[in-house]
């Protein structure tokens, strides 16, 4: 069971997941149509649309069929309401939001309002709450050739990519397999409370994570407290980059050990943030903050409502839109 403070913290998370209001500050969120790149944006919807084909023969052949009221576009991303790795609450709607192609054009944006350039390494923490949003961002730094480093939690919340046996680790082996995304993770955790399997909502003893995470057979970030899976990740971010800077960090969903646990993560704006202005000092506050404290651009996607809002994209569109269409593509 949780501490009575981390649980009323989580129940907080979970109710700012749900209303998926994101929360922009002027100073250091870059909306819409402030940079852009429309032959790169369309080139990572394309991309995120082939990666989709791909992802849904490898679940009808494994036998796992899409439930037509649930992911009505059959973009194979949605996950089930509860499974023995789902970690908290989630909205389907947000999930099915994030299947669109066009996110992967936004995050091309906002790696565009950073900065970054070819060859760039770019660290990503993902949890299993939100695979279309980190299919996305994946076809955006492939569109930019940019070097992804990602670290992926197992735990999801509903409808997020949480059946066993089909996690991402899974749909990004079978896209490397098929030549549309050539990257590899660099290690995987249960993720969960502070990132040790445990609070799965019918599985408090964490063994179903645990099994999930070990059967992908790539590096486990096993850490004893919280503090401590945080600073392993960092040591293999900066493994992975090889003496390269790391140029800008995307946080994934909510993540103990990527978002933390401290009431900043609440307050975190949504989309690119350039500099934190509040930093917690606490050794659990996460990697987001890690890394802005080293003044590294930070893009945060995980309050969905207000990632569509500012990028000028649909909520949970029925069919999804063509790509190209719509201010998302737009190069100013």
């Amino acid at each position: 069971m949780l501490h009575p403070i981390r649980r009323s913290w989580c129940l907080a998370a979970s109710c700012a997941v749900l209303l998926c209001f994101g929360r922009t500050s002027p100073e250091s969120a870059v909306g819409p149509g402030r940079t852009g790149d429309a032959s790169r944006g369309i080139e990572a919807a394309r991309l995120m649309a082939r990666s989709l084909v791909s992802i849904k023969a490898l679940r009808e052949a494994r036998g796992l069929a899409i439930d037509r009221q649930v992911d009505p576009n059959q973009t194979a991303l949605i996950g089930d309401e509860f499974s023995p790795l789902t970690t908290s609450l989630g909205e389907v709607e947000a999930k099915r939001t994030t299947t669109n192609p066009a996110f992967a054009a936004a995050i091309v944006r906002y790696f565009r309002a950073a900065g970054l350039h070819q060859g760039d390494v770019v660290a990503i923490g993902a949890s299993g709450s939100f695979p279309g949003l980190l299919l996305a961002t994946l076809c955006a730094t492939r569109a930019l050739d940019l070097e992804p480093v990602v670290i992926y939690s197992v735990g999801a919340s509903m409808y997020g990519a949480n059946l066993p046996g089909f996690t991402f680790v899974d749909m990004q082996a079978r896209l490397r397999a098929d030549g549309v995304l050539p990257y590899h993770l660099a290690a995987v955790s249960p993720g969960g409370d502070d990132d040790r399997g445990t609070g799965v909502l019918f599985d408090d003893s964490g063994a179903s994570l645990i099994a999930e995470t070990r059967r992908s057979g790539l590096q486990f970030v096993e850490g004893s407290t919280l503090a401590d899976s945080i600073e392993r990740r960092l040591h293999l971010y900066e493994a992975a980059a090889a003496g390269r800077p790391i140029r800008c960090f995307v946080n994934i969903g909510g993540s103990s050990a990527s978002f933390g646990d401290t009431p900043a993560s609440l307050t975190l704006p949504n989309g690119l943030v350039r500099r934190v202005t509040d930093l917690p000092r606490s050794p659990t506050r996460g990697v987001v903050f890690e890394f802005a404290s080293r003044g590294v651009p930070v893009v945060h996607l995980l309050h969905v409502r207000g990632l569509a809002r500012d990028n000028h994209l649909p909520f949970d569109p029925i069919p999804l839109p063509p790509i190209g269409v719509g201010e998302v593509y737009r190069r100013e």
